[in-house]
């Protein structure tokens, strides 16, 4: 159910982005010191996380101090995983991060959204032309930036 060599989550419609496979070095970079999630980590590094299965960055986050548990989406036919932490802390703010692969409610692109108890929420969207918000957005939203051969 993890991401294939074509880099989605489930399906083909999934991130089809490249990004370096080090994923120690990025989880290191999202997560900072003692598992802190910061937004300008966030902002910077976000792309780690597209193209993830939610079993992979659920490993790199326990690496990182965190306790999760992979479940899926309150949502009635949503696709997507929230990886859910129980031992949220001031060093550990991260409280759910949810991972889709694209639906129809959104446009069918992939993102992650994770969510803290101190920044609020942060949404990372492969593809900007693609998506839709539903109007009703309480997460900050940060788009991948694409070179301009790449479509």
């Amino acid at each position: 159910m993890g991401a294939g060599r074509h880099g989605g989550f489930g399906n083909t419609k999934g991130s089809r982005i490249r990004i370096p496979l080090n994923l120690q070095f990025f989880a290191t970079k999202v997560f900072g010191k003692n598992g802190h999630f910061s937004e300008k980590n966030f902002e910077k590094y976000g792309a780690y996380f597209l193209g993830k299965s939610p079993s992979k960055i659920s490993n790199e986050m326990n690496k990182h101090g965190y306790k999760t548990i992979i479940e899926p989406s309150n949502r009635m036919g949503s696709k997507a995983k929230r990886i859910v932490v129980q031992n949220t802390s001031k060093e550990r703010n991260v409280a759910v991060v949810q991972v889709s692969p694209g639906s129809k409610r959104h446009g069918d692109t992939a993102y992650v959204k994770v969510s803290t108890i101190d920044s609020g929420k942060f949404k990372y969207v492969n593809r900007k032309e693609k998506y839709k918000s539903d109007g009703d957005e309480k997460a900050k939203i940060y788009y991948v930036e694409r070179r301009k051969n790449e479509k």
